[in-house]
């Protein structure tokens, strides 16, 4: 029993260029965003309280 092996869409003219468009615009606002201390945020000090007593 095979199992049929479908065809890679690709993009062509305008579609490919509008998506390539939206992956820019994505990668601008990713490097626009300021960025923060991890250390700060309440999951990361969650995870190192349990860590530590871990080590007991």
């Amino acid at each position: 029993m095979a199992i049929a092996i479908k065809a890679i869409p690709t993009l062509y003219d305008e579609d490919a260029v509008r998506f390539r468009e939206a992956i820019e615009q994505t990668d601008r606002e990713f490097d626009a965003r300021p960025r923060r201390d991890i250390t700060k945020d309440a999951r990361y000090i969650m995870m190192k309280n349990i860590l530590r007593k871990a080590r007991i």
